[in-house]
């Protein structure tokens, strides 16, 4: 492995440990080291902001690759055992932290609005999907990956596409599952476990609209069931002004049914540090969506992925 400080500095790593981790619900991929504090890093002053980005050689190749693009964010020091660890997060962790207003025009898709956002903070574009559907207008004063996520939640509630955000040195804006390379799991297994539970079971949503005319009247629009036979009446009441009609208040109830948690726990000895979250992998010859990955560095390094079905990931992530 290969660190390079700064955009000049390059040392060759060897961690005492080292992760990196995401979620598909996340933004920013995280990189934990610990290292020993040499004379080296005491010299080249290594502080919270800088740059750092970490090679690696890809997968069953010979050929290094840029597994993550970041900045310096937290710096631990032990004068004791004279160890440095260092968490380094993605860029796009200033969104996640930075909070604004923004008025969302009626029609506008999420791409569009991203764009809007991205110009407006300086925020460097890279590849934008279309995600195609026209969301409802909005007044948001809140994070600015929370505006973009929210975006991509109705996207989806609408009946569009699931989408991610992603950066290295540019912010991409992806379709989840749209890698192109599905790496197979079986031959590097360690463990799988697999998890049912009702945990998050949605069988009943009532559907309250916008109801300016009688503040008496409940302003219900609808009632809808989905398996109520077989897991019992497990009710989720939402009340969402933009839904105005019976149609738009089905499909929000689509959006929520949910048969519960279930998901795949695995484990492997060796690591492929290119697979991120919202990628696709195959696993005994069915292909699941990583939810949730965290890399162990170092060697041929290990992994542990979370994996879920095409509509448990709509359903657990971006229905609500």
């Amino acid at each position: 492995m290969e660190l390079i400080l700064r955009n000049k500095y390059k040392i060759t790593l060897t961690a005492e440990s080292g992760t990196l981790k995401e979620s598909i619900d996340g933004i920013a991929y995280t990189l934990n080291l610990t290292l020993i504090n040499t004379k080296e890093f005491e010299n080249l002053g290594i502080a919270k902001g800088q740059s750092i980005e970490l090679y690696d050689y890809a997968f069953n190749s010979k050929d290094k690759v840029r597994i993550f693009s970041g900045i310096v964010w937290d710096i631990n020091k032990s004068k004791k055992t004279k160890k440095m660890s260092l968490t380094c997060k993605e860029r796009t962790v200033r969104i996640e932290e930075s909070e604004d207003e923004f008025l969302c025009l009626n029609g506008q898709t999420a791409t569009q609005r991203a764009t809007l956002l991205c110009k407006e903070w300086n925020i460097p574009i890279g590849s934008f999907a279309n995600t195609k559907v026209g969301l409802s207008k909005d007044r948001r004063k809140e994070s600015i990956y929370s505006m973009m996520w929210k975006d991509l939640k109705e996207t989806a509630q609408k009946g569009g596409g699931l989408f991610k955000f992603r950066m290295s040195t540019k912010l991409d804006l992806i379709k989840v599952g749209y890698n192109p390379t599905v790496y197979k799991l079986d031959s590097i297994l360690d463990d799988v476990q697999i998890k049912n539970s009702l945990s998050g079971a949605i069988t009943q949503v009532k559907v309250l609209g916008k109801n300016d005319k009688d503040d008496t009247k409940s302003p219900v629009i609808g009632i809808f069931k989905k398996n109520t036979e077989g897991y019992g009446t497990i009710q989720k009441i939402v009340q969402d002004d933009k839904v105005q009609n019976y149609t738009n208040a089905q499909n929000k109830a689509n959006s929520l049914f949910s048969n519960g948690d279930d998901s795949i726990d695995v484990s492997c000895v060796q690591d492929i540090n290119v697979i991120r979250a919202g990628d696709v992998a195959s696993l005994y010859g069915t292909r699941y969506y990583v939810t949730d990955i965290t890399h162990t560095l170092g060697g041929k390094g290990s992994m542990d992925l979370t994996l879920m079905d095409w509509e448990g990931v709509k359903k657990k992530f971006y229905g609500k």
